[in-house]
């Protein structure tokens, strides 16, 4: 159980570790902060569930558990890339509204995951 649970753990971390080292290479910079960013690269919530999907396959083989983490998997990674584009899309059109009206309150605009971002994790 330890094993299984470590290696869910482990690539989770490793994941969120990456996006500061890969905006380093990328903008010359460090950025503490994309630790926690919900968007990016990689798709720390896609590594953490395809982790999980193969932990159970190793453990249960081709099984209704298996089954229930690859559909779980199959959900989040849909989630990542398709849903939160969307909802990018509409903080980008409502920052917009709220800059013309005086609003200094911003809503996140990067929270969702490129397709590439989801495949690499």
């Amino acid at each position: 159980m330890m094993p299984f649970v470590l290696s869910i753990v482990v690539t989770w971390s490793v994941a969120n570790v990456m996006k500061p080292l890969i905006t380093l290479i990328r903008e010359k910079k460090i950025n503490r902060s994309t630790i926690a960013t919900k968007g990016g690269m990689p798709s720390g919530h896609s590594a953490l569930v395809v982790s999980l999907a193969t932990a159970l396959f190793l453990e249960t083989g081709l099984s209704p558990v298996f089954a229930t983490g690859a559909v779980l998997a199959i959900l989040v990674m849909y989630d990542a890339v398709l849903v939160r584009s969307e909802i990018e899309k509409q903080a980008r059109i409502l920052n917009r509204l709220l800059a013309k009206q005086g609003i200094e309150e911003r809503l996140e605009e990067n929270v969702g995951h490129t397709f590439s971002e989801v495949m690499v994790s």
